[in-house]
């Protein structure tokens, strides 16, 4: 005949093993939880980083472009060498508003860097005398010797 103390023993040695296998199985879970919270963590971090730079990218796109197209797309999507205004007028139109926002006497060589900085170039051999030549032309423009370019408006 079994002893019942021997029956009892004997089941709680197997419920002990159980305990210890399910602690086992639960700290090997916990291992891999932390480590599926890290791999997801980063890859957040690598998703954010994309999100940014292609904000960033789009942000680029959407600006004017800095460099003015000398051969405008017409109706069809073609370049055309047809432009409403000519090179003297552009330069003219973009003096105006430089002279304009400085409020004093702007030499050629500063007038052309001006409007390079706002992305507005000059397709000549020689800028500087095409805007000498083109303001000119203008009444628009008054020369002072040795101090440049201003408005008529601001004598």
């Amino acid at each position: 005949m079994v002893d019942i103390s021997e029956q009892f023993e004997t089941l709680l040695l197997a419920l002990q093993k159980q305990i210890v296998h399910r602690e086992e199985e639960l700290a090997q879970f916990q291992v891999r939880a932390a480590q599926y919270c890290a791999d997801q963590e980063a890859e957040i971090e690598k998703a954010k980083t994309r999100l940014e730079i292609i904000r960033a990218e789009m942000g680029e796109l959407m600006k004017e472009p800095l460099v003015d197209n000398p051969l405008p797309l017409s109706e069809h999507g073609k370049s055309t060498a047809v432009t409403s205004m000519n090179e003297s007028d552009r330069i003219r139109e973009a003096a105006k508003m430089i002279l304009a926002e400085v409020g004093k006497p702007v030499m050629q060589m500063e007038l052309k860097r001006k409007m390079e900085s706002k992305g507005i170039y000059i397709h000549a051999k020689n800028p500087v005398d095409l805007i000498r030549s083109a303001l000119r032309r203008d009444r628009s423009f008054n020369h002072i010797r040795d101090k440049g370019w201003t408005l008529a408006s601001d004598v």
